[in-house]
């Protein structure tokens, strides 16, 4: 069984040759310094070295969008709220009311024009610079000091109400009260100069200095931990993340990436003709990277050698879930390994389903809603082109891919979703989980 099972999945898999994904650069941003960016609604902004920029077609092209703003210094960091965009400069803070078409300064307060980040934490901003921090509760009409007087500050990012900063020379700092006191966070830290640091869910990733690398904390900067696992040493300046992923940019290597909240990495760079990268960000189904001296690239996060959209549907357990293994990624001669979680006690069938397309099995469009067939917030994500018999012992199964060592299929894309029975969960029986997007690496 197990032979036959492997046969059918090679002849899956050499019938969907592809080509290989790679980073695109952006037009209209060629050739520039870009430092910042930021996804707001349809529009994604970058700020150059002496502009910032504005996209309407998820940054395949990019426009200046400057009028009013700094001509003189770089545009260094992006913030938004409902009303308002707001960007910091070597000449200070500017908002715009009308995304980005026309620029206002909104100084007022700042001792020092030259700003290194900016971020909205619930209802007020606060700015960092070369003097310290900086907080507006009036949507930068007014600024007033926030704390760390005297101190280089590069980076800010916040947990809730809990405000992280990174610092030139002296690490990381925490405020619990919205800037009125700061404690330094440095346990386990051999870096005291970070650029970039970010919040994911919980988590907190902060890029140190040359030499070292991307620092781990779950414990609100209590505790880090220098990460490994194929990242490599390096300067780090720019993260980006949602809820399942986390990227990394370094300063001369390019971009990581990590499905395991940062236990295992892997690089990302094909087409990325420019390995230095500011600052990165996701907007609407892609990976912006902002590079030192070649503009802004695009990367189609469908691309990437895995990652997982949508939702399952709840069965008697939970929401089911497929995710892969941590570390695991279908690469040639390997077994890509995934794990279907939150099944119901006891022996269960699975069925593995393999598909060529997300988009549409035969004349049905996907994704396809299943409550017509008495399975309700249930939705068919991928195509149904080979399905696979998995059997469970527990409330997770693992499911192994053999990857065959053929070099041609170095780019094939295909997806993967699981259909577990569920007994008297619904009409039909059965539930779903989300699905997962693979492309062969080699």
């Amino acid at each position: 069984m197990k032979f036959h099972w492997c046969l059918r999945l090679v002849s899956f898999l050499f019938i969907i040759i592809g080509l290989c994904a790679q980073w695109q650069p952006s037009f209209g941003a060629a050739g520039i310094n870009m430092q910042s960016l930021i996804s707001r609604n349809v529009y994604c902004y970058a700020g150059g070295a002496s502009c910032a920029y504005r996209s309407a077609n998820d940054a395949a092209s990019f426009a200046l969008s400057n009028a009013g703003n700094d001509q003189v210094g770089p545009t260094r960091g992006f913030a938004a709220d409902v009303s308002f965009m707001y960007t910091c400069t070597s000449q200070g803070v500017f908002r715009s009311a009308d995304n980005g078409a026309t620029w206002l300064t909104k100084s007022v307060g700042l001792p020092s024009l030259l700003g290194s980040g900016i971020l909205k934490v619930q209802s007020d901003l606060f700015v960092v610079g070369p003097v310290g921090v900086f907080r507006s509760s009036d949507q930068a009409n007014s600024w007033a000091a926030a704390g760390l007087a005297g101190t280089d500050v590069r980076c800010i990012a916040a947990i809730g109400n809990v405000i992280f900063v990174g610092t030139n020379g002296v690490g990381i700092f925490k405020s619990f009260d919205f800037g009125v006191t700061w404690l330094p966070a440095n346990a386990g830290l051999t870096s005291v100069t970070f650029r970039a640091i970010e919040a994911k869910g919980t988590i907190l990733f902060a890029g140190g200095q040359i030499g070292t690398g991307v620092f781990r904390s779950i414990d609100l900067g209590l505790n880090w931990t220098l990460l490994g696992g194929g990242l490599p040493v390096s300067s780090y300046r720019g993260f980006a993340s949602n809820d399942r992923l986390i990227f990394a940019g370094s300063f001369g290597s390019g971009v990581y990436y990590s499905n395991d909240n940062g236990d295992h990495w892997l690089a990302i760079n094909s087409g990325l003709t420019d390995l230095s990268i500011f600052d990165l960000e996701i907007h609407r189904g892609y990976l912006l990277a902002a590079t030192n001296i070649q503009g802004v690239f695009r990367f189609p996060l469908s691309k990437l050698p895995f990652s997982e959209f949508g939702t399952g549907c709840a069965g008697s357990s939970g929401v089911p879930a497929l995710a892969s293994v941590g570390g695991s990624f279908p690469r040639l001669n390997t077994t890509f390994q995934l794990d279907i979680s939150n099944l119901p006690a006891g022996p269960q069938v699975v069925f593995g389903v393999l598909g060529l397309s997300d988009t549409a099995w035969g004349t049905i469009p996907l994704p396809f809603d299943l409550s017509a067939l008495g399975m309700p917030t249930c939705t068919q994500y991928i195509s149904l082109d080979s399905t696979f018999l998995l059997l469970s012992s527990g409330f997770s199964v693992s499911w192994q891919i053999p990857i065959p060592a053929q070099s041609g299929i170095v780019g094939t894309s295909f997806f993967s979703q699981a259909i577990l029975l569920d007994l008297g969960v619904n009409a039909f029986g059965a539930v779903v989980t989300n699905y997962g997007s693979a492309n062969i690496i080699n």
